[in-house]
């Protein structure tokens, strides 16, 4: 019986610089229980108390009843990211509440999460024979240069962030150097494709976000992820791009 996935959310936070957009990536701390060590967007587990605080806007993309999935998205990219993407204050001491989950957005209700900064771009489903599985809401979102200098690391699930241009990055997973899972391989390689951060967020409207459960297969240190629409992956909902990708050896590839 497989394990029923958790509804969680992360961003894909963009900033524009001379040479292009430049994503936001952040190092999961090595003693983490999930990806140790990989690089990854802000992101985490939906809570309850999500269901409840107070917002302004609307993801585009994201349907009413999901509100909650852009509130943890938020909130996630505060705390792990020290970004508030809303209205009111938020300070370090209430960022370290969260953290260490002694309060909730529910708690601050001067604190409106602004899910109009979110647009959804994809969403991915953890394969069903995995122990560790989330349902999980990607959302891109863009900041101003003055914005970006307030990111920092919370030094405890993240210990490390760079700014880095999705292609180099993608060049960087497939040469060993930059750890990542696999659907941030991918969306990487996708967004490799747009020249600023206005147009993703533009192409984010025109996407049709359906859930993708990849299937998974791991022999020794070697992974072999297929999508669906692979000739083995038959499926009346293809995705766009590969259909199949490799970790061996400690690098991604696209067969």
């Amino acid at each position: 019986m497989s394990t029923q996935a958790k509804p969680a959310a992360t961003v894909i936070v963009l900033r524009d610089s001379p040479n292009g957009p430049e994503v936001l990536m952040l190092k999961r701390s090595g003693r983490s229980g999930f990806f140790p060590n990989a690089w990854v967007y802000p992101g985490g587990r939906v809570d309850d108390a999500d269901r409840s605080a107070a917002t302004t806007g609307a993801a585009k993309g994201l349907a009413r009843a999901d509100k909650a999935f852009g509130v943890a998205a938020l909130r996630e990219t505060f705390e792990e990211a020290g970004v508030w993407l809303g209205q009111g204050e938020a300070t370090q001491a209430f960022r370290d509440e969260l953290n260490c989950r002694s309060a909730s957005l529910a708690d601050a209700p001067h604190l409106v999460a602004d899910l109009g900064r979110l647009a959804l771009w994809a969403w991915w489903v953890t394969p069903e024979n995995e122990p560790k599985r989330y349902d999980t809401r990607f959302f891109v979102a863009t900041l101003s240069r003055a914005e970006a200098q307030n990111v920092r690391c919370d030094e405890l699930e993240t210990v490390e962030h760079r700014w880095i241009r999705p292609i180099d990055a993608v060049n960087q997973a497939e040469g060993g150097t930059l750890f990542m899972a696999p659907p941030t391989y991918l969306t990487l390689c996708e967004l490799s494709e747009f020249d600023c951060g206005e147009a993703v967020m533009k192409a984010s409207v025109d996407r049709d976000v359906l859930p993708i459960m990849p299937k998974l297969d791991i022999d020794d240190s070697q992974w072999t992820v297929v999508l669906p629409g692979d000739p083995s992956y038959p499926t009346e909902t293809p995705v766009d791009g590969p259909t199949k990708i490799e970790f061996k050896a400690g690098r991604w590839c696209r067969s």
